[in-house]
C-alpha cells in the first residue's frame, strides 16, 4: 500500500512537504522552511527517513517549498532533485545533487517514464515562473500535488487541472474560509490604483522574488505610470526562455508600453534627497517604485516607504505580512494599504477544482486555518500525520 505522511504544510503556513512510500521506494515532494515559527522550522523528518527518500520533486522556488533542501542533506539526503529548469537554475542548494529538469524530458500534459514503477505528468501552475504541478503515478496508484496554484494571473501561464483522476490530491488552499477570490482582489487592486494615479503621488510596492512583481508591472505598464524597476525583474521577463514558456503573450505584450527610470538612479537621487533633508526626491512624485522586499527588511526600503507617505504617497501590500514585520508596522499604522493579489486558492475556488476533476481523497494544504468540511473525502490533517492510499 501506498501511503502520504505530512512532513509540513498542513494546517500550517510554510515548511511544506510531503513524503509518499510505496514497497522499498520514498519520495518527497517540496521540503520547506516556516519563517512564523523559528522553534519548527523544518519538516517533520528524521534521518533514517531523509536517507531513504530517492526522488525530491520541487513544485517552485519560494523558501517555503525549498529552503529545508541544507536541512535534508545534513539529515543525509543524496537523492536526486525533480523540477523545472527555470526552478533549478535559481535554486544555488539544488547544484549539489542529481538533477532532472522535468520540462526537457516531457512537455505540460504529457507522461513521463521516470521510472519502470515511476510515472510523472506536470503543467505550469501559475504562480511563478518556474512553479509547476505534479500528477505523480506510483505501482498503478495516482497523487497530484498542485503546489501553489492560480488560474487567474495576469503574468504567468497556467495549465489547467481538468478532468484528471487520483487515488488523493493535495490541494492549494492558503486562503482558507476567505470570502474573496481572485476576481474580487483583481477589482480591489485595480480600483485602489485607478484612485490613486491621477493625484501624482508616489506609490512604492515591496514585492516578493519570484512572482507578484510581474502582475503588479503589467497593471502600472497598461496604466501608462512610470516604474523603477529592479534590474533583477527587468532581466527575469526579458529572458527568452522564460518570457516564451512561463509568461503570458499579452504580458510580455504589455510591457512594451513600460516607461521605466534606472533604479540605481533613484536610489542615489533619493540619497541626495535625505541629505539635504527632504523626504523624497520631487522628480520621482508620480512614479511607481518596485522593491524585492516583500517584509520591507532593508532599512533603505524602509526609509523610501516613509518618504513615499510623508509626500501624501502610498505603499501597496500586495501579499500576507508577517506578524513582527515593518510591513505589518506601515499597515497598522495607516501608512500602508493591503489589495491582496491571488496567486493561491480560498476554500470555495478549491471545490471549484474539485469539480472539474476526479479525486478520490483531497488533502488541503497551505493554510494556518484550521478548517473544517463536511465532504467526507476532504481529510483536513496535522504535520506527522499519515493517509494511506489504496
Amino acid at each position: 500500500m501506498m501511503k502520504l505522511y505530512v512532513a509540513g504544510g498542513c494546517s500550517e503556513h510554510g515548511r511544506n512537504s510531503f513524503l509518499l512510500t510505496a514497497e522499498g521506494l520514498a519520495l518527497l515532494v517540496d521540503a520547506g522552511r516556516m519563517k512564523e515559527k523559528p522553534d519548527k522550522p523544518f519538516p517533520e523528518i528524521g534521518a533514517e527517513e531523509a536517507r531513504r527518500i530517492r526522488y525530491l520533486f520541487l513544485t517552485h522556488s519560494h523558501t517555503d517549498h525549498t529552503g529545508a533542501i541544507g536541512f535534508l542533506k545534513k539529515l543525509g539526503f543524496r537523492g536526486t532533485i525533480v523540477a523545472s529548469l527555470a526552478t533549478l537554475n535559481i535554486l544555488p542548494s539544488a547544484g549539489e545533487f542529481d538533477r532532472i529538469a522535468i520540462n526537457e524530458h516531457s512537455a505540460p500534459g504529457e507522461v513521463f517514464e521516470l521510472t519502470d514503477r515511476i510515472r510523472v505528468t506536470w503543467g505550469r501552475a501559475g504562480h511563478c515562473i518556474g512553479s509547476v504541478w505534479y500528477s505523480i503515478e506510483v505501482d498503478g496508484r495516482t497523487v497530484l500535488f498542485t503546489g501553489d496554484y492560480e488560474e487567474n494571473s495576469l503574468a504567468y501561464t497556467c495549465d489547467f487541472i481538468r478532468n484528471m483522476k487520483a487515488d488523493l490530491a493535495v490541494v492549494d488552499c492558503a486562503y482558507g474560509t476567505e470570502k474573496e477570490d481572485a476576481a474580487d482582489h483583481w477589482k480591489q487592486l485595480t480600483d485602489t490604483l485607478d484612485g490613486l494615479i491621477h493625484r501624482g503621488k508616489p506609490l512604492l510596492f515591496p514585492v516578493p522574488s519570484h512572482g507578484r512583481g510581474f502582475d503588479v508591472t503589467r497593471l502600472l505598464a497598461e496604466r501608462g505610470v512610470t516604474v523603477v524597476l529592479a534590474d533583477s525583474l527587468i532581466q527575469e521577463y526579458t529572458d527568452s526562455v522564460n518570457r516564451g514558456f512561463w509568461l503570458k503573450k499579452d504580458f510580455t505584450d504589455a510591457l512594451k508600453k513600460l516607461r521605466k527610470r534606472s533604479v540605481q538612479g533613484f536610489r542615489e537621487d533619493f540619497k541626495r534627497a535625505i541629505a539635504a533633508g527632504e523626504m523624497f526626491p520631487g522628480e520621482y512624485m508620480d512614479t511607481a517604485i518596485l522593491v524585492r522586499d516583500s517584509q520591507l527588511v532593508k532599512e533603505d526600503n524602509r526609509r523610501i516607504a516613509e518618504g513615499v507617505y510623508a509626500t501624501g504617497g502610498l505603499t501597496i501590500l500586495t501579499g500576507k505580512q508577517d506578524p513582527s514585520s515593518y510591513a505589518r508596522k506601515l499597515l497598522d499604522e495607516g501608512k500602508a494599504a493591503f489589495c491582496r493579489i491571488s496567486v493561491h486558492q480560498n476554500i470555495s475556488e478549491m471545490r471549484s477544482l474539485l469539480q472539474k476533476n476526479h479525486f478520490h481523497k483531497v488533502v488541503p494544504y497551505h493554510c494556518r486555518e484550521q478548517l473544517h468540511f463536511d465532504e467526507p473525502g476532504i481529510l483536513v490533517m496535522q504535520p506527522g500525520e499519515s493517509v494511506g492510499i489504496e
